[in-house]
């Protein structure tokens, strides 16, 4: 079974980022918190039925899109912290051969 998320270390007096509670909050972060917050705020109204049956098959369409954005800001964040050439062992000596 693979592990959902992955340690890492976090310097001195760093703090964790916390998930904003609503849409205007999220408007002061990130575009990624953004979609975040209104895939929540639509997934909520989904499972709470207060979606009309005429608008269903738009709000899950919507929502499959908002989770597509967002799986591709998060790709694109995890390619970026990996750094070019990071797994490279440069201890290799030439002479040694």
């Amino acid at each position: 079974m693979a592990a959902k998320g992955h340690l890492a270390a976090v310097p001195p007096g760093a703090r964790a980022k916390r998930e904003p509670k609503n849409i205007t909050e999220a408007l002061e972060g990130s575009n990624r918190d953004l979609l975040a917050a209104m895939r929540k705020a639509l997934a909520k109204k989904l499972d709470a039925g207060e979606v009309s049956s005429n608008a269903i098959a738009s709000a899950y369409k919507e929502l499959r899109e908002l989770d597509r954005l967002i799986r591709l800001a998060d790709q694109d964040a995890k390619q970026a912290d990996h750094k070019p050439g990071a797994d490279v062992d440069d201890r290799f000596d030439s002479s040694a051969i």
